[in-house]
């Protein structure tokens, strides 16, 4: 018979006991393993439910709601508020001017013309001129301001110039004017005289002269070419001296180091007359008159030239074979 210890049982329950509670870690492992059998069939009915929720069909999703319609409401259309430019009637008869075709007379030597346009605004409203447009770059026309604004009854002008530089004869420029009641084109017409060497101003022969001063050919070139150049073409004898000598050599405001060719003190004779035509004078205002030369006058031209100022027409005595031919500048 087992011997009963001071825990109450025998010896060998006793010492089972003992070793229970002389370990927790045993103790906690025997109290769960009375619940193992519980957490078994929870297990077991918990997965049954999930396979037949799974096996069940999927319902159908609910049809997406459709958006109404927006609902507009119509409004009329109200045009913008006009303002007084808007308001304003268009009357292409609105300015009269006191002349549309202009016509002036240029002074000799004058390079530029100055005009006025007058008008007056006879509507009963104001009339907005916007700007002016000629018809050359030569021609301008400005406005006081721009916008500007002419009242009703009001009379005004505008300025212009026209630059006739080099320009003789009839010469006539339009100048359109634009304004609310749509464009006014008026026109300017001057009378240019044409240009008369013999009175030529000073300030244009001084230019003359210094360019030439640099360069003795420049005379058949430029603006010096309508003088110089084209007179001459198909003249010979005494009209081509007239053309091509003469406009400098008898001009009465000829320059002081230019020789009267009547008035030489020096004998002279048909060579004489051709070299000097021929290669002129380096240094100097005497072209080369000689094509080959940079010249403007071919072999005959040049003889029929040098044989009038040889002859007792041109009014001086010839001496043949007085002076060697030479260079002319000496």
């Amino acid at each position: 018979m087992p011997r009963a210890n001071r825990f109450g049982a025998g010896t060998e329950n006793g010492l089972a006991d003992l070793d229970a509670s002389a370990n927790p870690l045993a103790m906690r492992a025997s109290s769960l393993s009375r619940w193992f059998p519980l957490l078994a069939v929870v297990a077991g009915v918990f997965g049954r439910t999930q396979a037949a929720t799974n096996s069940l069909p999927l319902l159908p999703e609910a049809p997406a709601r459709k958006k109404a319609p927006a609902q507009y409401t119509a409004v009329p259309y109200s045009p913008p508020p006009t303002t007084n430019s808007a308001a304003r009637t268009f009357n292409p008869d609105a300015l009269a001017w006191k002349e549309k075709a202009l016509k002036l007379q240029a002074k000799d030597g004058q390079t530029s013309v100055d005009f006025k346009l007058i008008f007056t605004n006879v509507s009963s409203k104001a009339v907005v001129i916007s700007g002016t447009q000629t018809s050359c770059g030569c021609t301008v026309a400005k406005l006081p301001q721009t916008p500007w604004t002419i009242g009703p009854g009001e009379t005004g002008e505008i300025g212009g110039t026209m630059n006739i530089l080099g320009k003789s004869g009839i010469v006539t420029k339009t100048v359109g004017v634009d304004y609310d009641g749509g464009r006014a084109t008026l026109s300017v017409t001057v009378d240019i005289p044409k240009v008369d060497p013999t009175r030529m101003r000073e300030a244009d022969r001084q230019r003359n002269l210094a360019v030439a001063s640099a360069d003795r050919q420049a005379v058949f070139r430029g603006d010096c070419a309508t003088c110089h150049v084209t007179p001459t073409i198909g003249k010979r004898g005494q009209e081509l001296y007239n053309t091509a000598c003469g406009i400098c050599h008898d001009a009465p405001n000829k320059a002081s180091m230019v020789p009267a060719l009547r008035e030489l003190k020096v004998p002279t004779d048909y060579d004489y007359w051709l070299n000097w035509i021929r290669n002129g004078k380096p240094n100097s205002l005497m072209p080369a008159f000689d094509l080959k030369q940079g010249g403007i006058l071919d072999q005959a031209q040049m003889e029929s030239l040098a044989e009038y100022l040889d002859s007792a027409e041109f009014g001086k005595r010839s001496i043949r074979g007085a002076l060697p031919l030479g260079n002319p500048t000496k």
